[in-house]
């Protein structure tokens, strides 16, 4: 077989990226997956809401991922925040399609909501920052996004043309944190899961984080928790190899 034949064989990964973030966040990971995974890391498609309306990502990003894995061929799904609650959402609506999945911090609050320091989160989430965004406070709104994932000040350390580009996307990140508020995954549902599954997060992410990541693992047939130390939400970049440890190499045959 030929380099070009050996190329095309190689099954598919498709990775899935965060809200407010591009796929220049596996750009570490994808060097260590392609001598065995075709790797597909696709963008998401322009937001369809008006500005600040309010409304969820979710129902239209389902058939977008749906073609990317159509397309792509892949059974093995890697994603993050929003995307795992993306990825998550699609592996519970496509039975026996995956034979991997590999879930970065899924923001699937509906998991958690029964726990009061969550559902105090969750009102924030909805006040503090898709209200803000609906109200066309958009820096107030993502403010707020930022530092609670990367801690207080973090958004105003932010270089000004990184906070620019943030900001021009905030129509599509204001949908993104919707679906996560809007979210009700359950236990029973996660219980028919079949998927072998990886999920990571990292120890200093936000308690409500890492509660919702122990509630989900728990809750499959074929789950395992790895919990990263010394990182919080974003350590895609910086913990490429324990991703890479997570995805493996492809099933034999």
């Amino acid at each position: 077989m030929d380099e070009r034949s050996e190329r095309v064989a190689k099954p598919a990964v498709v990775l899935i990226h965060g809200s407010a973030d591009s796929p220049a966040s596996w750009r570490a990971l994808t060097p260590l997956l392609e001598p065995d995974w075709t790797v597909v890391a696709p963008s998401y498609p322009p937001c369809a809401e008006p500005a600040g309306s309010g409304g969820p990502a979710l129902p239209r990003d389902l058939p977008w991922l749906d073609a990317q894995m159509a397309r792509s061929g892949a059974r093995g799904l890697v994603a993050h925040s929003y995307g795992a609650l993306l990825a998550l959402r699609w592996a519970l609506a496509n039975p026996g399609r995956l034979d991997r999945l590999v879930l970065c911090e899924p923001i699937a609050w509906g998991i958690a909501v029964h726990d009061a320091a969550t559902a105090t989160r969750l009102g924030e989430l909805d006040s503090l920052c898709v209200q803000r965004f609906v109200a066309g406070e958009a820096e107030a709104a993502m403010r707020w996004l930022v530092d609670f994932w990367n801690g207080d000040g973090f958004w105003q350390a932010l270089p000004e043309r990184v906070r620019a580009a943030l900001l021009a996307g905030s129509a599509r990140t204001c949908a993104e944190v919707a679906s996560g508020g809007a979210d009700r995954t359950t236990a029973a549902e996660l219980a028919g899961l079949a998927a072998p599954t990886v999920l990571l997060a990292g120890a200093l992410t936000p308690a409500e984080s890492l509660l919702v990541s122990r509630t989900i693992a728990a809750a499959l047939p074929d789950a395992r928790l790895e919990i990263l130390p010394d990182v919080g939400h974003q350590f895609l970049r910086s913990h490429a190899a324990a991703l890479a440890a997570a995805i493996g190499r492809p099933s034999a045959g």
